[in-house]
């Protein structure tokens, strides 16, 4: 084997897995992020201070998803607010750390730090939907299925195919008519709905998950270095990591779902009320320049 052969399979699989494996979080971020902002913009210029009956439950746990990887990893967390509003600068809260940039360790909690909302995030939905959702093992099968199915495909347009298909099936598994004669399933819908509306990803959380992104693409060059060199197969490294991840895939494409439902439970509110007010109808995609 030349040696750029050998680059050239190094680096393939190096980017195929960090796509497979990681593209996804990214995603699913983005995505959360973008309904959000349309959930918490129609809120606020149809009620005003009404985005916090969704924040004060959200925000919180988000913020603590930052700090939890930052004591982790060893940031020394100088300023945090659990929920504290600004109105000028649209603010809910905060968690400002600091790290030493020669430190590896301090930067690869860069990434986890970025995404920890997501993670720390899922572990409530995921309680939330055990505890209050009649028949959750049910639908956490179906979940888990669809998990397995994005962890195994690196394309973005698999993804996505992967997304709907299992939003649709969450939908039809979740909303059915026995489930909704249960209180506790109402109660799941709000709270879900303000946890999952916070498992998103700021663009300062966004720009913050790519410095320590360096670190894990280094450890899977060198891993992947090893195993090329001795001739043996990342497969089964690579499928435990799967694996792991699938599992917080499965509460992610819930969040997606729940944020969803929420701002088309809000956006149907909040134009109603702002046909009465102003007779204007209330455009969502306008709130977001």
């Amino acid at each position: 084997m030349s040696v750029l052969v050998f680059i050239k399979d190094l680096l393939l699989a190096t980017l195929g897995q960090m796509a497979s494996l990681l593209a996804g979080l990214f995603i699913f971020g983005l995505l959360i992020q973008f309904i959000s902002q349309l959930t918490f913009r129609s809120m606020e210029r149809a009620f005003g201070h009404g985005v916090y009956l969704l924040a004060w439950l959200g925000t919180p746990i988000h913020e603590l998803g930052h700090a939890f990887f930052c004591i982790i990893f060893g940031h020394r967390i100088a300023e945090i607010s659990l929920f504290r509003p600004d109105p000028v600068t649209g603010t809910l809260g905060y968690v400002y750390h600091k790290w030493n940039p020669r430190n590896p360790w301090h930067v690869l909690g860069n990434f986890f730090i970025g995404v920890g909302p997501m993670v720390l995030g899922s572990a409530v939905l995921f309680a939330l939907f055990y505890f209050l959702v009649p028949g959750s093992s049910t639908v956490w099968d179906a979940l888990s299925a669809s998990a397995g199915a994005v962890s195994r495909d690196s394309l973005i347009a698999g993804y996505f195919t992967v997304f709907r298909d299992s939003s649709l099936a969450i939908i039809r598994i979740i909303f059915t008519p026995a489930n909704l004669s249960f209180w506790q399933f109402w109660l799941f819908l709000y709270l879900s709905v303000c946890v999952a509306s916070n498992i998103r990803l700021s663009w300062a959380d966004f720009k913050g998950s790519l410095r320590g992104l360096g670190c894990i693409v280094l450890v899977f060059i060198l891993l992947n270095l090893v195993l090329l060199l001795i001739g043996s197969s990342s497969d089964e490294f690579y499928g435990s990591a799967a694996a792991s991840l699938g599992v917080l895939y499965s509460v992610l494409i819930l969040a997606l779902v729940m944020a969803f439902i929420g701002f088309v439970l809000v956006y149907l509110l909040a134009v109603a009320w702002y046909w009465l007010r102003y007779r204007l109808v209330l455009n969502p995609f306008s709130l977001l320049k």
